[in-house]
């Protein structure tokens, strides 16, 4: 089963806008255009695990091949490779289709093709690059004409507070209460052949999630002096200013985790609330794991990106109004033809959308009729 996209010209005018908008602000920040294969080999998919071969689509003429499923591997590969020689650190943006497989009714299987604008930062030495990153996204997203009543919340966690959390588990039922945390299988977690103590600690840990300060707080009472509480808290306290600038509102969930192995360290996402329907915007993370796998001899082993959903977010802007005139030009003689390819031109150089008829009308009805078929504002007559 497919989920094939039409053509539907007011999406792809949307599109169009959302994504030029986009990459004005990620030039602005100096970031790069890059543009990743829509190839990818398996063995750089499965190579580092990011995602399981049942879930991409393999190109059936060579079975070693498949569409990409995201696109920050083949970036990652290309600046170890291509790029190795550039100077750290490397600032990318990206924008194009990717391509999900998920499981179906009946053993059948999903294709789902999704628009994605992105931006990587590769190479950064500096303790916290999450911080350029996410103030990127924020500004990106301050740029798009959304809806007044679409409220922003960024999720966060780290892939460190569930080490901690799962720390004394290593080897009782690790990946059973990892998978159950994740999930948030309470039921799965109840039947786990662990400490009643310990059950209710992470129970109550399903449920803990809300303002920064407050979770971590929770968090030191149950695990104490921790240094990944501290930098998660140093990062807070850092974010909170540029969120409180954009007015998008932070929320710490200790069991968030992505669907992707690709994240090591933080992983966010940017929810939009409109009308009570919460929608994905964006999701990123942290994968210096990724960069090592590529280029072990990277000196500065740190990566971190996030991808924009262009689907998502293209249903949360408002209607686009122009004052812009949209002017059909028309003649009554044949004569006047090469006239009415001047004052197109005319009319273009003031920053006017003209239309120019190329078949004669002496008919004002019709004239009108064209003008409400081809969506202008007037009608202007050569002579």
């Amino acid at each position: 089963m497919t989920d094939i996209k039409e053509f539907n010209l007011v999406d792809v005018k949307n599109n169009s806008t959302i994504i030029n908008n986009l990459n004005k602000i990620y030039k602005l920040w100096g970031y790069e255009e890059v543009s990743p294969s829509f190839i990818n080999t398996l063995e750089t998919i499965k190579g580092r695990g990011v995602i399981q071969e049942n879930e991409v689509i393999g190109i059936v003429s060579n079975n070693s091949l498949c569409l990409r499923p995201e696109m920050t591997t083949s970036i990652v590969k290309l600046t170890s490779t291509r790029l190795v020689n550039k100077k750290r650190p490397i600032r990318l943006f990206n924008n194009g289709i990717v391509f999900e497989k998920k499981q179906n009714i009946k053993n059948s299987f999903k294709f789902k093709e999704k628009l994605q604008s992105g931006i990587e930062l590769i190479g950064y030495e500096t303790k916290y690059p999450e911080i350029e990153v996410i103030n990127i996204l924020f500004d990106a997203i301050d740029n798009i004409n959304l809806k007044d009543n679409c409220n922003l919340c960024l999720l966060v966690s780290t892939t460190k507070i569930m080490d901690l959390i799962l720390d004394k588990y290593k080897n009782n039922n690790f990946e059973d209460i990892k998978k159950s945390m994740v999930n948030f299988d309470q039921d799965k977690l109840s039947k786990l052949e662990i400490d009643e103590g310990d059950k209710s600690i992470l129970k109550d840990l399903l449920f803990t999630r809300g303002e920064p300060n407050k979770v971590i707080k929770k968090m030191r009472s149950i695990y104490g002096t921790s240094q990944t509480l501290d930098e998660v808290h140093f990062l807070f306290e850092t974010l909170s200013k540029i969120s409180n600038k954009y007015g998008v509102k932070l929320q710490l969930d200790p069991t968030f985790q992505p669907h992707l192995n690709l994240y090591e360290g933080i992983v966010f996402q940017l929810i939009g609330d409109s009308d009570n329907n919460k929608t994905v915007i964006a999701k990123g993370g942290r994968y210096d794991e990724l960069v090592r796998y590529f280029n072990p001899n990277e000196k500065i082993l740190n990566g971190i990106g996030f991808t924009i959903s262009i689907d998502n977010l293209r249903n949360l802007i408002k209607e686009e109004t122009t004052d812009k005139k949209k002017v059909l030009l028309l003649f009554k003689d044949f004569c006047l033809l090469e006239k009415g390819v001047n004052e197109q031109k005319e009319q273009q150089k003031s920053g006017n959308i003209a239309i120019l008829h190329l078949n004669p009308c002496n008919d004002l009805t019709k004239a009108n009729q064209i003008m409400k078929e081809n969506n202008c504002t007037e009608i202007k007559w050569v002579i």
